[in-house]
């Protein structure tokens, strides 16, 4: 019988995640979510397998059942949900056989002793079952990243008994880390399950695999449900176009007085003029394969890209946290080297802003000014009244609400926890700012507030890289933008030449 879910709300402080929606997905049938980040995917998923609650008035049907809610991930496994995410969890030191056994259960004595043999039969059989051709008796360290999603799908699904009881799979963008060509390899084994009459949704960014393998899609935008039906009667273009937001969503404010948050820091302002301030060439890493680009002293430039393109990677690269193998990054002048730590990036000029704000952004514990002036704490060593005037300026330029600066940090709505933690690192007074999807999960006020310290700091001579997985925010705000594919930069738009658009940012990064 096809799952359903009716009317399914989810509200966090400042944000709709989900408005009322209604999907059904089909027996033996593959089921594509998409969306942008932000669109209400992954809080999806998190109700389905039972993380998220539902607001009242939610139902969710499961073989002819009913439920309005599902109450945690054991009540989602027990109904026959089962899920894959991006990450798949196996131990590197451990065989697959006891990878298996970790998320399985290990065959055991009545004793409690372990039935090492009753193990190796079981997942020798499992694998056969599901056409994987590797040994148990392998390091989970020796196999691929597609043979690893493959495991972990088989062992969720399990075989004869466990599968009749599985009534649904997730791959929570179990492909997004596997290169193309072995994803094609996990996915016929997603096939596999939906041609034994299981539905099968898949939640990804890649649409080329979604027209390969998928016979329905969901499209999410801003917590509704745009479109819903069979892939057969459109393509990627109608795809992207159903995943942008409206045309008239960004109005930035004018200028704010950024410059005022120097002032009051004591810090002298940036270096006026125009020259590069940033250059980044053949930069090699885990996951960037040679890329070079470079920033200009007032430039905002764009870098997007899906999961798999590095685009998670190269902002801590740049911030000091994250390493590279190879490559030059220079900034203003200065080669800077590989093992940089943030603190010498941050005293060098250069200050990301990063996604996470609840494990990087902020010290939720610690108040709002605390956290204000962490990176500033040596300016301000025995001069408590000139941190307090401090504060208070950056409070008022980024329109940070309630006033009260030794409330917990913890305490304040995301959309006034963001502005603040942008303030923090526009009190560094960088010649570089990085910020690293700055706008993610805040309100609709927050984000032109942030929008418009990203303009006026580009104003006063700072370079701006943001990275964005929304076009309409990087149309909007920048110079360029250049899209990663795979390690590599494959584009590069400009808004002189009239290439910078919303639809042309999508289009590439989804192609």
């Amino acid at each position: 019988m096809p799952i359903q879910v009716k009317n399914i709300s989810v509200e966090f402080p400042g944000i709709r995640a989900l408005k009322g929606i209604d999907l059904e997905f089909q027996d033996g049938r593959m089921h594509a979510v998409l969306g942008a980040n932000g669109s209400g995917k992954s809080t999806l998923v998190k109700v389905m397998t039972g993380i998220y609650k539902p607001q009242l008035g939610a139902e969710i049907i499961i073989n002819g059942k009913k439920f309005p809610e599902i109450k945690d991930p054991n009540m989602a496994k027990k109904l026959g949900i089962r899920v894959v995410h991006q990450e798949a969890p196996l131990i590197n030191s451990l065989t697959i056989a006891e990878s298996i056994a970790v998320l399985h259960g290990y065959p055991k004595t009545r004793f409690g002793r372990i039935l090492w043999k009753d193990l190796q039969r079981y997942s020798g059989e499992l694998l056969k079952f599901w056409d994987i051709d590797l040994d148990s008796n392998m390091l989970v360290r020796q196999i691929s990243s597609s043979e690893r999603s493959m495991v972990a799908m088989a062992t969720a699904i399990g075989k004869d008994e466990e599968l009749s009881e599985t009534k649904a799979l997730i791959l929570d963008e179990a492909d997004a880390s596997i290169p193309e060509e072995e994803a094609r390899r996990f996915l016929a084994k997603a096939r596999k399950v939906a041609d034994l009459g299981i539905p099968v949704i898949m939640v990804t960014h890649r649409l080329k695999s979604v027209m390969e393998t998928c016979d329905d899609v969901s499209i999410l935008n801003d917590g509704n449900v745009v479109f819903t039906g069979p892939l057969s009667h459109i393509g990627p273009d109608f795809i992207v176009s159903k995943m942008l937001k409206s045309e008239h969503s960004i109005v930035v404010d004018d200028t704010i007085g950024v410059d005022n948050l120097w002032r009051a820091v004591g810090a002298a302002p940036p270096v006026e003029g125009s020259g590069t301030v940033l250059s980044v060439k053949d930069l090699k890493s885990s996951r960037l394969h040679g890329i070079s680009f470079s920033v200009e002293r007032g430039e905002v430039l764009g870098i997007a890209g899906i999961t798999d393109s590095g685009v998670t990677e190269l902002p801590h690269i740049l911030g000091g946290s994250g390493k590279w193998e190879s490559g030059q990054i220079v900034l203003d002048g200065e080669c800077l080297k590989p093992n940089i730590t943030p603190k010498q990036a941050i005293r060098k000029g250069i200050s990301l802003v990063p996604s996470d704000r609840f494990r990087q952004g902020g010290v939720m514990t610690r108040t709002l000014r605390e956290n204000m002036l962490l990176p500033n704490e040596e300016k301000f060593f025995l001069k408590p009244k000139k941190a307090y005037q401090a504060v208070d300026v950056a409070m008022q330029v980024l329109d940070v609400r309630p006033a009260y600066a030794d409330q917990q940090f913890g305490k304040f709505s995301g959309g006034n926890q963001q502005k603040a933690i942008v303030a923090k690192w526009l009190f560094t007074c960088p010649k570089v700012l990085v910020l690293d999807d700055p706008t993610y999960g805040v309100d609709p006020a927050a984000r032109m507030k942030i929008f418009a310290a990203i303009q006026d700091s580009a104003r006063n001579h700072v370079g701006i890289v943001v990275f964005s997985t929304e076009p309409e925010q990087l149309a909007t705000l920048c110079n360029r933008v250049i899209v990663l594919q795979k390690g590599v930069i494959t584009h590069e738009l400009k808004r002189e030449d009239g290439t910078l658009t919303r639809e042309s940012i999508a289009r590439w990064c989804y192609a």
